[in-house]
C-alpha cells in the first residue's frame, strides 16, 4: 500500500525541489513535478508558503510602519519649539531693537524650517519600493537636510552676519529697562531648548532600542552619528552667545557687544550649515557598515560546514536599519553534494542508473540531476541569507556569490 506523502513534503516540494530563490524577495519556479490547475496538497502547500510569505512583509510592514512614526515624532516637537522660540524671539527684537535678539530669532526660524526639511525626508524614506526604485527610498532622509544646509543656514547667516556688521559700523541701541525683556525671552527659550534636549533623549534612547544597539552606538556610531545631539547644543550655544551680548552691552553702556553677537551668531550658523552638509554628504555617498560587525558577520558564515571561505565582501548602510551586504562564497561542493545524496533513496538511484539504456537517457537523467544540485546550492544559499538576517536584522539586502 502507498502511503499518501504528507502535507509537510508538498510544503518541502515546494520551496525546495521545485523552486528556487531568484533574490532575496522572490522565488521563481523552475520546475512543476505535479499539476496545480486541478488543486491537490501541492496547491496547498504552494498557497501556504505564500501566505507565510505575506505575513512575513506585513510583520516588516508594521515594524517599518512603528520606526516611521518614532523618527517623525522628534523633528516635528522640534520644529514646533523652534517655531514658538523664534516667534518670541522676533517679538523681543522688535521691542528692544537687539541685532543679538534679531540673529536668535533667524536662527530659531532657520531650525523650524530645518526640522521640517527633516521631517519631510524621512516621511519620504519611508515609501515602498518600487521598481523604478527597487531599494526604497531611504536616502531621502539625507537628501532634504543636505538641501537645507545648502539653503536656508547660508541664507540665515548672510542676513544675521550683515545686519550686525552694519549695527557694529553704525550703533543703533538704545540701551534702557527694555533689556530685561530680551532676557526674559532668552531664559524661556534656554528653558524650551532643555525639554527639548530631554525630548531628543528619550526618542534616542526608543530608537536604539528598536534597532537593538546600545544608546552610546546609535548617538556616536550609528547611521547619523551624533546629528540631532550635535545641532541641539548648536541652538544652545547660539542662546548663550546672544544673551552674552547682550549682557555686556548693558554691563558696559556699549553697543558693539550686541553686534558682535550679532556676528557671533550668524558664524555659528554658518558652522552648522557646514556641518549638515558634510554629514548629509558622507550619509549620501554611502559607507560601510561597522568594521567590526563585518568581521563577525564573515567569522559566522565561515563556522558553516558548507563553506571554505569568504572573500569581497562590501557594505553599505543606506537608512536605520537598513544595510546592503554583498559576499562571495566559496562552498565545499563536497559537503553540499553528501548533504544531498545523503536524503535520497541510493540503492533505488544506482538500480535506476544501471536501468539507463541509451545516450538520450544518460543526458536526461544527468540534467535532473544537475539541476538538483543547483537546487541544492540554492538552498544552501538561501539558508545562510536567513542566517545572515536572524543574526543581524538590518541587513535587509544580501547578495552572496557562489564560487
Amino acid at each position: 500500500m502507498n502511503k499518501v506523502p504528507s502535507r509537510r513534503c508538498f510544503i518541502a516540494l515546494a520551496r525546495s525541489v521545485g523552486c528556487i530563490r531568484h533574490n532575496s524577495r522572490h522565488v521563481t519556479c523552475l520546475r512543476r513535478h505535479h499539476s496545480t490547475r486541478g488543486g491537490g496538497p501541492l496547491k496547498e502547500a504552494l498557497e501556504e508558503v505564500n501566505t507565510t510569505r505575506r505575513r512575513k512583509q506585513e510583520k516588516k510592514q508594521a515594524h517599518k510602519t512603528r520606526q516611521m512614526t518614532s523618527s517623525v515624532k522628534v523633528p516635528m516637537w522640534n520644529s514646533a519649539a523652534a517655531g514658538a522660540a523664534a516667534g518670541a524671539k522676533f517679538g523681543a527684537y522688535f521691542y528692544t531693537g537687539s541685532a543679538s535678539m534679531l540673529s536668535e530669532a533667524i536662527h530659531s526660524g532657520v531650525d523650524a524650517l530645518n526640522q521640517l526639511f527633516f521631517m519631510w525626508g524621512t516621511i519620504y524614506s519611508h515609501k515602498n519600493p518600487h521598481p523604478g526604485h527597487p531599494y526604497g527610498f531611504d536616502k531621502s532622509r539625507y537628501l532634504w537636510p543636505l538641501i537645507s544646509g545648502l539653503s536656508i543656514f547660508p541664507m540665515g547667516a548672510a542676513i544675521t552676519i550683515n545686519h550686525g556688521y552694519t549695527q557694529l559700523t553704525n550703533p543703533s541701541l538704545i540701551l534702557d529697562n527694555s533689556m530685561l525683556v530680551a532676557y526674559g525671552v532668552l531664559s524661556a527659550t534656554a528653558a524650551f531648548k532643555g525639554l527639548t534636549l530631554a525630548y531628543n533623549y528619550q526618542e534616542a534612547r526608543k530608537q536604539a532600542k528598536l534597532e537593538g544597539v546600545t544608546l552610546y552606538h546609535y548617538r556616536f556610531k550609528g547611521h547619523e552619528p551624533h546629528t540631532m545631539f550635535v545641532e541641539d547644543v548648536f541652538g544652545a550655544v547660539g542662546i548663550g552667545i546672544a544673551g552674552a551680548g547682550i549682557g555686556l552691552s548693558v554691563y558696559t553702556g556699549n553697543p558693539i557687544f550686541d553686534a558682535l553677537g550679532s556676528i557671533g551668531v550668524g558664524t555659528l550658523l554658518a558652522s552648522r550649515a557646514v556641518f549638515i552638509v558634510v554629514t548629509k554628504k558622507d550619509a549620501l555617498i554611502g559607507r560601510a557598515m561597522d568594521r567590526a560587525k563585518q568581521l563577525s558577520i564573515v567569522e559566522l558564515l565561515e563556522s558553516e560546514n558548507s563553506v571554505f571561505y569568504v572573500s569581497d565582501v562590501k557594505t553599505i548602510v543606506e537608512g536605520p536599519s537598513y544595510v546592503r551586504f554583498k559576499a562571495e562564497i566559496y562552498f565545499d561542493t563536497d559537503f553540499i553534494t553528501q548533504s544531498y545524496l545523503s536524503d535520497l533513496d541510493t540503492s533505488s538511484l544506482l538500480k535506476e542508473v544501471r536501468g539507463l539504456q541509451g545516450k538520450e537517457e544518460y543526458e536526461e537523467f544527468i540534467k535532473l540531476f544537475a539541476t538538483h544540485m543547483v537546487n541544492a546550492l540554492a538552498r544552501e544559499v538561501d539558508r545562510l541569507e536567513g542566517l545572515i538576517k536572524m543574526n543581524y536584522p538590518e541587513i535587509q539586502h544580501i547578495d552572496l556569490e557562489a564560487l
